[in-house]
């Protein structure tokens, strides 16, 4: 399964020849982090879609994270060009990865609202 969780990473990430070694790392912890998360009698087979595309969005983002101090912006003459901060991109696709698995997950929904009994 990582294998197929690290081409879903590497096609959202792009990592560079000297990246392929981490984020093989970050595919596998992204692995094991989802399967603890998993509800009581709940298996990755049983989720197997989303809990792939929830791993390779966990791991694309750890890759991410490790790049926020690249240039995000660029300006020679008149053009400028101007990228998405990597930061906030792995925060995107961190919180998709905890959406994606919330009907699965033993977490609670990722910070789903809930009423929860109020005295009075």
């Amino acid at each position: 399964m990582t294998e197929e969780i690290y081409t879903i990473a590497a096609a959202i990430a792009m990592p560079s020849e000297g990246e392929t070694d981490l984020l093989e790392l970050l595919c596998a912890a992204a692995e094991q982090e989802l399967t603890g998360t998993l509800r009581p009698g709940v298996t990755t087979a049983d989720c197997r879609e989303a809990f792939l595309c929830a791993a390779g969005y966990l791991a694309a983002a750890g890759l991410l994270a490790g790049r926020s101090g690249q240039t995000e912006q660029f300006t020679a003459g008149e053009v400028s060009i101007r990228t998405a901060a990597a930061g906030s991109r792995g925060a995107e696709l961190r919180a998709l990865a905890e959406r994606l698995m919330a009907p699965y997950s033993d977490s609670g929904g990722g910070g789903a609202f809930a009423f929860r009994e109020v005295p009075g």
